[in-house]
C-alpha cells in the first residue's frame, strides 16, 4: 500500500573535527577545531599560574583555519 507520509532520513554522521600537536614556546602546544571552523590553541605549562588543573593554559581561540591558528599562536 503506496503512502504519500513516506518517512526519510538523511544521515551524514558526526563532523569529524581536525587536531594538530606541535610546539610553541618551547613547549608541547595542541591546535583543535572546537566547532567546524573555530579552532583554539593550548599549550602545556604547568608552572604558569593561569594553567588550568591539567597543566594546559589557552593561547587563543576562534580562528577560522588551522593555518590562521598557527601563524596567530607561534604553533609549529
Amino acid at each position: 500500500m503506496p503512502t504519500d507520509d513516506a518517512l526519510t532520513t538523511s544521515s551524514t554522521g558526526p563532523t569529524a573535527l581536525g587536531s594538530y600537536r606541535g610546539t610553541c614556546r618551547g613547549r608541547t602546544a595542541l591546535a583543535r577545531e572546537t566547532t567546524p571552523g573555530s579552532w583554539q590553541v593550548k599549550i602545556n605549562d604547568p608552572a604558569n599560574r593561569l594553567a588550568g588543573h591539567d597543566g594546559w593554559v589557552l593561547a587563543g581561540t576562534g580562528w577560522k583555519t588551522l593555518a590562521e591558528a598557527r601563524a596567530a599562536s607561534g604553533l609549529t
